[in-house]
């Protein structure tokens, strides 16, 4: 009985913040858009362990074009990236939670 109860609110924690079991991210209006382009390249966990407003989200896409070789992306589809990020791994403040590497161009 307690493992039955155990499994129920396993699945009661994972349903009720809707995370897809797949790719490790909230699902929200443009979760299937980020994992289609970001996990491509690098695992979910780099991008739940960040917290960056949209600015912030949007220096880190231009970084990734500028050094990791990230694909131009269409505005519109940059946009709802950057608005799902914000909105799921937004940083409440205006300041990141740790700072950018420093890359010498």
């Amino acid at each position: 009985m307690k493992k039955i109860f155990f499994m129920f609110a396993i699945f009661s924690v994972i349903f009720a913040n809707e995370i897809d079991l797949e790719s490790g991210l909230k699902i929200d209006d443009g979760w299937d858009i980020v994992a289609a382009n970001c996990i491509a390249c690098h695992s979910a966990n780099l991008i739940t362990n960040q917290k960056a407003t949209k600015q912030g989200w949007l220096d880190i896409i231009r970084w990734m074009q500028r050094s990791e070789g990230l694909w131009e992306l269409d505005p519109e589809m940059e946009n709802t990236i950057i608005s799902y990020l914000a909105k799921n791994y937004g940083n409440k403040f205006e300041t990141r939670k740790r700072l950018p590497l420093l890359i010498s161009d």
